[in-house]
């Protein structure tokens, strides 16, 4: 009977010591998650800022900071997702690379004074992969017990 007692507790407290575990994970996935959910936001704020009003300003105190902010949240972004499960990191990777290649042509101009070609293309890609890591995000919150 001792026997029997002795195994159902060590057999419960490895289940509360890994349930807690568990419990544990999920909820700094979840914190990040939705940390990252946010940042997305911000990334958009400001790909809309650089791409409709930078151009017709020409404020290099607003440029500094668009591209301080920008890169940071870009990095922010790519390494809180590498701390979710798949497919986050690989999301995070191409939205980080993403943003790294398109973002200094958001603001191109033409000789008219529009939006050049690059500076559309950019605007669509980095929109595009913002979109793309948003899915993803919302996926990974969905499949958490």
């Amino acid at each position: 009977m001792a026997l029997l007692s002795l195994v159902i507790a060590l057999s419960a407290l490895g289940y509360n010591s890994w349930r807690n575990e568990k419990i544990e994970d999920q909820r700094n996935i979840r914190s990040a998650a939705f940390r990252v959910l946010e940042t997305l936001g911000e990334l958009r704020e400001i790909v809309d800022e650089r791409y409709y009003y930078l151009p017709f300003r020409q404020d290099m105190n607003m440029e500094s900071s668009l591209r301080l902010r920008g890169y940071g949240r870009a990095a922010l972004t790519r390494d809180l997702m590498l701390l979710m499960p798949s497919p986050a990191p690989a999301s995070g990777q191409k939205l980080h690379a993403s943003w790294v290649e398109h973002f200094n042509r958001l603001n191109e101009l033409d000789k008219k004074g529009s939006h050049s070609e690059q500076a559309k293309a950019a605007e669509q890609a980095i929109g595009t992969v913002l979109e793309e890591s948003r899915q993803v995000v919302l996926q990974v919150i969905r499949e958490l017990d």
